[in-house]
């Protein structure tokens, strides 16, 4: 029988300590972080179970003693509600937070909502044929026209859903009652003037560096290595782009971009010295225009482009290849280096795709890969080069002054 209370004692401490989460507590405007153990739906609103660290005592709070305990996505705050002839604290799981709150209780009676209003006091919402939207309306100072458009269930998740779309027509809302707006933009939807509303940058420039990879068929004369008939480089890549928005309403801008490539290659094969010999010293610059759609507005965003790319080549005679042949007294004699130059002007496409992580307002860190098909690059020769490019780099985003 000991032993049985002694394993009944362990698993139940060894329970406890697995439910344990990191969260905080809150005693007036102080915070105290610690480890909180979640309760079941109903328990959770009448106490808090807390302790400093995972090993050191388990306190229970009730509303009365702080003012508020979260863990994870869950924040509970110690609000005081009627109970018959009186009124008790119970801890309310804010579901919608900041300036316009709407609470949650789960008691042993049932589930309820709740909104505080400019007294500051809690009023419940009415499930009864959906009279809690035309309340989330009127507290929000959203139009009653979009209500009947909202279906959302007296759930949490519906509520918090209704709140948003609630918020959002609040926005068109101002938007509408501004006097500067052009007649044709009446028809904006609430997303489009919601995007027209939010400070956006007018240009952000970007410094990259990176690795161009480079393929290059060519038509090589008769006796060398077959395999040589289209080889690979690779280059440093140094660039400067910016980003200008073409669209109002969506996160489109045009991107224009220059950089710099020097590929240079020996590709040898054979004893010393070499019986063949590749040669390419090619210095290019390159202007890539295309359009930009990003994605997402948060810390991390990611983006798509594509469009045309022109590419200057800066040099001539910039690839070739030698053979060496023997005599009958083994005597190496080196055959004229046949050169080529690239053509001065190459046109192409390109497209890429990328992720950009915002350290703050202004500066952000991006990679990004980008795929270029270039065309007649040599004289007389069909087939395209193309490249891989692989870059990182950081971007500052600029700001009209005064908005």
């Amino acid at each position: 029988m000991k032993r049985l209370i002694l394993f009944l004692l362990l698993f139940g401490t060894s329970a406890c300590l697995l439910a344990q989460t990191s969260g905080y507590i809150r005693k007036g405007s102080s915070y105290k972080s610690g480890y909180v153990y979640p309760q079941s739906a109903v328990r959770s609103f009448n106490t808090c179970k807390f302790s400093l660290t995972k090993t050191s005592e388990v306190i229970t709070y009730t509303p009365d003693q702080i003012l508020a305990y979260g863990y994870g996505k869950y924040t509970y705050v110690s609000l005081k509600i009627k109970s018959g002839n009186d009124s008790v604290n119970m801890f309310f799981e804010a579901i919608v937070q900041g300036d316009n709150p709407v609470y949650f209780l789960n008691e042993t009676s049932g589930k309820h909502f709740y909104i505080v209003n400019t007294k500051k006091e809690l009023v419940e919402l009415v499930k009864k044929d959906g009279e809690y939207k035309h309340q989330l309306a009127a507290y929000y100072s959203s139009p009653t026209t979009i209500v009947p458009g909202i279906h959302a269930f007296f759930n949490k998740q519906g509520i918090i859903k209704t709140v948003k779309i609630l918020k959002e027509s609040t926005l068109a809302n101002i938007y509408n009652a501004t006097e500067a707006i052009p007649p044709e933009q009446k028809h904006l939807s609430i997303k489009q003037k919601k995007w027209l509303l939010m400070k956006k940058p007018v240009a952000s420039v970007s410094l990259q560096s990176g690795v161009t990879f480079q393929r290059l068929p060519l038509d090589l004369q008769a006796g060398l290595p077959e395999d040589w008939n289209a080889f690979k480089a690779s280059s440093l890549t140094y660039s400067l782009a910016v980003d200008l928005p073409i669209i109002k309403f969506w996160p489109v801008t045009y991107h224009q971009e220059i950089y710099f490539n020097k590929f240079v290659t020996d590709y040898r094969q054979g004893s010393d010295p070499p019986e063949y010999q590749l040669i390419q010293d090619f210095s290019v610059i390159s202007l890539p225009a295309m359009l930009r759609y990003t994605v997402g507005r948060k810390k991390i965003t990611g983006f798509f482009n594509a469009g045309f790319q022109l590419d200057i080549v800066l040099n001539k005679d910039n690839v070739g290849w030698l053979k060496l042949v023997s005599n009958n007294n083994s005597v190496y004699e080196a055959m004229a280096i046949e050169y080529r130059s690239y053509s001065k002007f190459q046109p192409g496409i390109t497209a890429g795709f990328g992720i950009t992580y915002k350290l703050n307002k202004k500066f952000a860190v991006n990679s990004e890969f980008r795929f270029c098909s270039l065309f007649n690059v040599l004289p007389d020769k069909s087939g395209a080069e193309s490249q891989i490019t692989l870059k990182a780099g950081i971007t500052y985003t600029i700001f009209k002054k005064g908005k």
